[in-house]
């Protein structure tokens, strides 16, 4: 398209702009109607007010896409990486995306989530309790097995004091994504130290105080003893050559700050489709019961391959909750969508979440239905390949998918063949959106044992 028939940024529909404050008054209290947590709410307002091509001036330039198709088109323009950033993501890669470095860790997580499983019979856990407070420790608890070979032990009687060393960890990978999520919005902390700021850095101190803690330890231990039986990320680290302590420090807090919540809460999504569908948790159990002939039966890599049915639930259920309802990109270069040229610097958020929940793209989209992923079904569906991107795309995708999609099946797995499930909360579970979609009321759950 020759440039003289480019349409300009300013062309594209979306909320009024006045000069100097853009757009930032749809979010401001009395005056605008946009709820900052409430992400998937402003995505469907802009949808329908002003189609799937929206443009917002908060501050910043930032332009929300639906269509699957321009989604695609973007990705495929905006192909730059920073040659920093490449250097530490290819050095850390290889064992986070690697499918014989995952299955390696099935086992130990498999072991890792009886525990949970013990945490709830010994407990009596019921839907008096938040589960998604449990989800947390046992998450922290495999990324420690997994990324560190480090046991907190979250689940003994004196982790779950809420000054404990996990219970902290916790608290402060919550404070770090709630903290750089509200502080993105802002502009007073730039100027002096917040109370927000000073509880976001509080809870990157004491990240960065247990990671260093932690791969001290292991040095030390590797310098006395061989490591090469070690299959934690931690050990892969240390054995780069590319990369240096510091390099490390900062991806053991990157991983603490990222694989504790996001799990937690698309585990805990997953529970809730499950646990008011029941006709489709009977078939889940069906299936795992052929894979897991008793309770006491280990989960394998072999074993958790051919849970076809338990993995079409968690494709199913990220489609509906995804980890955010969308993916931003700041753009590296000027690009051309839909006859408009959007100029570099622009942010440019994929409205996946809501564009997974239009009739036109899935039928019946606000239905749970795993048959939908199962190649052979009659209600299988093809989709755009861009429409439900739950962890990204391409290169800056989710480094640890492969090891959170693994989590959760297993997870999933252990759970329903020790118990029914059933949700005991409200009609529906929405979403609060800060970095990730976190659930918006407490996850009630009631579990009623199996016989055998």
């Amino acid at each position: 398209m020759s440039s003289d028939n480019l349409k300009s940024f300013n062309e594209i529909p979306g909320p009024k702009s006045y000069p100097i404050i853009g757009t930032i008054y749809k979010y401001l209290p009395l005056v605008g109607d946009y709820k900052p947590e409430s992400l998937d709410e402003i995505a469907w307002l802009n949808y329908k007010r002003y189609g799937p091509f929206v443009r917002e001036e908060p501050g910043i330039r930032v332009l929300h896409i639906y269509e699957p198709e321009v989604i695609e088109a973007m990705f495929r323009q905006d192909d730059r990486n920073g040659s920093e950033w490449w250097r530490l993501r290819s050095a850390f890669q290889k064992n986070f995306t690697a499918p014989q470095s995952v299955k390696e860790h099935v086992t130990d997580t498999d072991a890792v989530v009886q525990e949970l499983v013990r945490y709830v019979k010994d407990y009596n856990i019921s839907c008096k309790e938040d589960f998604l407070e449990s989800l947390n420790r046992l998450n922290l608890e495999i990324i420690g097995q997994v990324a560190f070979n480090e046991r907190f032990n979250s689940f003994s009687h004196t982790e779950l004091d809420s000054k404990s060393r996990s219970s902290s960890i916790i608290a402060a990978a919550f404070g770090s994504n709630i903290g750089i999520n509200r502080l993105d919005r802002g502009f007073l902390w730039k100027l002096f130290q917040t109370p927000l700021y000073k509880k976001l850095a509080e809870s990157q101190n004491y990240l960065e105080k247990v990671s260093n803690e932690i791969l001290l330890k292991k040095i030390d231990f590797y310098e006395k003893q061989d490591s090469c039986t070690d299959k934690s990320l931690i050990a892969s680290f240390l054995q780069s050559p590319n990369v240096d302590l510091k390099d490390i420090k900062g991806m053991m807090v990157d991983i603490l700050m990222a694989s504790i919540d996001t799990t937690a809460y698309s585990t805990s999504f997953a529970l809730y489709h499950l646990g008011r569908n029941p006709a489709v948790q009977e078939k889940l159990c069906k299936e795992i019961l052929t894979l897991l002939p008793t309770k006491d039966y280990i989960i394998t890599a072999d074993i958790l391959s051919k849970a076809t049915y338990v993995r079409s639930c968690v494709k199913e259920s990220l489609r509906l909750n995804p980890v955010s309802v969308g993916i931003g990109r700041i753009l590296q270069k000027d690009i051309i969508l839909k006859g408009f040229l959007i100029p570099n610097g622009t942010v440019i958020v994929t409205q996946n979440m809501l564009a997974c929940r239009l009739p036109q793209y899935v039928k019946e989209p606000l239905k749970f239905k795993p048959e939908r992923w199962l190649r052979g079904s009659p209600e299988y569906e093809k989709f755009h390949p861009f429409l439900s991107l739950p962890f990204g795309f391409g290169p800056r995708s989710c480094i640890a998918r492969r090891l959170a999609e693994q989590n959760i099946c297993i997870t999933l797995m252990r759970l329903f063949r020790e118990f029914e499930i059933k949700w005991m909360g409200g009609e529906e579970l929405g979403i609060r959106a800060y970095l990730i979609n976190k659930p918006d009321q407490p996850i009630t759950l009631n579990f009623c044992a199996r016989v055998s």
